[in-house]
């Protein structure tokens, strides 16, 4: 795709649809690391220090999650800080205030004398227990309360301030050991963890043609996937930083130590308004004066391809053992705003200033399916045709990024998560001068001489097949670039789109009608449409997303416009904030029949934008109609709706609960797809001390542990996939079973 085509018209208007830059990306794991018992609490994670050269191209995540909590293995607490300290002493009652109170003595007398005495004052120490280590500073404070000693009614009253200026608090710090894990460059382990925090988003969807799949990308959105400043839609400063763990940097500055690195702005992400100062710096820290200084910066750049940098580390300050390094971005705060994508960080001695050879060879851009069409269709309409659901080949493009041409061998794997047979092939070799070029290869699929076709044999309702494509070449500095990997699904939707978001879709007039087509390969039942909406950051005085309103509606003609079935009910978007691109399903008002070609989607019952997700990546133009006025036509956008129709099936593996339950599947799970804890249902009910096995897609058992038929199993330690659960009795005799999937 040409940048120029992509680039044109993004974010503008066209006869009542748009594009805009997402305004979140819910992290699960943030946000469920949260504390809300109010309790203050510091995690302070421990590194293992890197030992030069060093690199990533972000093909893997080597960001240190920030998302411990005290309960983690390995976690200890190291420290209680406390607020106010007073000549070396905290106490937990301590309460002071920033102004004189007083003793008042009355005496009763005639006449009546009242004296105010000013209580004594201390020297309080009030540390600023939001950042560590806490800032301190020393103030003369006074007891917060006041004390009336009527001299004619003994005792003395004490009276407590209401609201003291300084109140006793503290900070639980807990120490997180290192990451484990290692990663081989050069044929050699190193530790796993390179970077100390997480503000970055890792992914392969968001550049354009990068130097390796995988980039880091900044842009205005805090770790947590929300926005740094979600209230004011103009904010504007320092945004993401992506901080390396200390390094070993002592050496002579003789070494010709160089810091490479390339970027990109903008992207298939973001917004096309940039500030003048938006821009991407480089900064360097000096361990012994604990400052960091700007290293190399650059402002707003128009799209283009990614360019390296070479950056010298000259001064002696920063040739240290606990040398690091990062990179900061300054951006628009209220949502996914003023993108740059970094990729192919190497520090390395013995470098010169043109010293840009990598001797690699890396996939471009992720895939998402290896099916005819669509990235997943119903497991029952494959069933009846598997041939013709497999596309005859895929197209993948590979980097050479060596200054020299390479002889490069690439192939693809698939193998059923359920079982089966484990597919091998070699689909070719590169071609000749393809020295610092993308080399397109051509996977043979379901034709000479492959004729391959997902085996699911051992698949009953449902199949996920593990995809792999291999490229090889030697020598070759990073393995981790080296192979693509997908989960082919095929479940109970059809689905054009890969999974991945870059931008929002909307429609701006009451009235207004999106319809999606899809040609089934067989007669099917519909029972709802899933959909990712995103809570677009709208400039005032624009209304929310989720204050839009429409009337699911499935067409079987568009020309003349033939409606099939419209729900009464009206929906509004909602959101799920449990992790990345989740979609929400809405149900159809009843089940309908359905078959050849149908159109999916609504008609918008008022104006608002109701901005729904828009993949990029795969190109489904001619699939995706509006009307607006007079007839319906193609949109002007190349991309995928992530708007998936869902058909009835025995198993659903994606809804909350399955919607029949056959003879020896008599288990129910609530939710399904579970995340943390789920509910175990039996149709007979369960009674008595049973036990719970757990068997993963390949049959092996990931645990036995007992239960006593009421309490929520935990599956949180269980790693995003399929699973199978046997529930027996005291004596081994089964009394259930089902599928759950667990998706984190």
């Amino acid at each position: 795709m040409m940048i120029g085509a992509w680039c044109a018209g993004l974010g503008a208007f066209a006869q009542g649809e748009l594009l805009e830059a997402l305004s979140a990306r819910p992290q699960d794991q943030a946000v469920r690391a949260k504390s809300d018992d109010g309790v203050k609490r510091y995690f302070d994670y421990q590194f293992v220090t890197q030992q030069v050269p060093l690199m990533d191209d972000f093909s893997i995540d080597r960001t240190r999650k920030r998302n411990a909590t005290e309960n983690d293995p390995g976690v200890t607490l190291d420290d209680t800080v406390y607020r106010l300290e007073v000549a070396g002493v905290s106490t937990p009652d301590m309460r002071y205030m920033s102004d004189t109170t007083y003793r008042t003595v009355i005496d009763a007398s005639e006449p009546p004398v009242t004296t105010r005495i000013p209580l004594p004052s201390v020297m309080i120490t009030v540390l600023d227990l939001s950042v560590y280590p806490p800032m301190s500073t020393l103030v003369e404070g006074w007891p917060a309360y006041n004390i009336l000693d009527s001299l004619g009614a003994p005792p003395p009253d004490t009276i407590h301030v209401q609201s003291p200026s300084w109140i006793q608090d503290s900070l639980l710090v807990y120490q997180v050991p290192p990451a484990e894990g290692t990663y081989t460059m050069n044929s050699m382990p190193t530790p796993l963890i390179l970077w100390q925090d997480d503000d970055v988003y890792i992914n392969g969807t968001y550049p354009v043609d990068p130097p390796t799949i995988g980039v880091a990308t900044f842009d205005g959105l805090a770790r947590t996937g929300y926005p740094y400043d979600f209230a004011n839609y103009t904010s504007h400063g320092r945004a993401d930083k992506l901080t390396s763990v200390p390094i070993n940097l002592d050496y002579p500055e003789s070494d010709s130590i160089y810091l490479s690195f390339f970027y990109q702005a903008k992207g298939l992400s973001g917004d096309t308004f940039p500030q003048v100062i938006d821009s991407l710096l480089l900064e360097f820290y000096a361990p012994d004066e604990q400052t960091w200084y700007k290293a190399w910066a650059i402002p707003y750049v128009d799209q283009a391809p990614f360019q390296q940098v070479l950056v010298p580390i000259t001064q002696s300050r920063f040739l240290k053992p606990d040398f690091q390094f990062r990179f900061v971005n300054y951006a628009t705060l209220s949502g996914s705003f003023d993108h740059w994508h970094l990729d192919y960080v190497r520090l390395g001695r013995q470098r010169s200033y043109n010293d840009v050879r990598i001797v690699d060879v890396a996939w471009v851009m992720p895939e998402a399916s290896i099916l005819q069409t669509y990235t997943s269709i119903p497991y029952d309409q494959f069933q009846v045709a598997p041939g013709s659901a497999m596309a005859l080949q895929v197209n993948e493009r590979i980097r050479n990024l060596d200054i020299n041409d390479r002889l490069i061998e690439y192939g693809m794997t698939a193998v059923n998560q359920d079982g089966g047979p484990f597919a091998s092939f070699v689909n070719g070799v590169s071609p000749n001068n393809n020295a610092a070029s993308i080399i397109n290869s051509t996977h043979s699929i379901n034709s000479s001489p492959n004729f391959f076709v997902f085996d699911n044999t051992a698949s009953t309702d449902a199949a996920f097949h593990d995809v792999r494509f291999l490229a090889e070449a030697t020598p070759d500095i990073n393995q981790y670039n080296d192979t693509m990997r997908l989960t082919q699904e095929l479940s109970n939707y059809y689905a054009y789109d890969d999974g991945s978001a870059e931008m929002g879709y909307s429609l701006n007039l009451a009235g207004a009608k999106l319809a999606y087509r899809f040609d089934l390969v067989g007669a099917d039942s519909l029972r709802a449409i899933r959909m990712y909406f995103n809570p677009v950051a709208n400039q005032p005085p624009d209304p929310a997303p989720d204050q839009g309103s429409f009337l699911l509606t499935v067409w079987t003609s568009l020309s003349p416009e033939v409606i099939q079935h419209q729900n009464f009910s009206f929906s509004s978007p909602e959101y799920r904030l449990d992790g990345i691109d989740k979609f929400v399903e809405y149900p159809l008002d009843s089940v309908i029949r359905v078959e050849g070609t149908i159109y999916v989607g609504w008609v918008q019952t008022n104006a608002v934008k109701m901005n729904l997700g828009f993949d990029r990546n795969r190109n489904n133009r001619t699939k995706i109609h509006y009307q607006t006025s007079g007839s319906f036509q193609n949109t002007s956008f190349n991309g995928s709706l992530m708007m998936r129709p869902v058909m009835v099936s025995e198993v659903d593996p994606w809804a909350s609960i399955d919607e029949t339950i056959g003879a020896g599947t008599d288990l129910r799970f609530v939710p399904n797809p579970a995340s943390d804890l789920v509910r175990i249902i039996s149709a007979g009910g369960i009674t008595g001390r049973s036990y719970v096995r757990c068997m993963d897609a390949t049959g092996r058992e990931v645990f036995n542990e007992a239960w006593n038929g009421r309490a929520p199993l935990n599956t949180s330690a269980l790693g995003s996939g399929l699973y199978v659960l046997h529930v027996v009795d005291g004596d081994g005799t089964l009394v259930g079973q089902g599928r759950l999937v667990v998706q984190h």
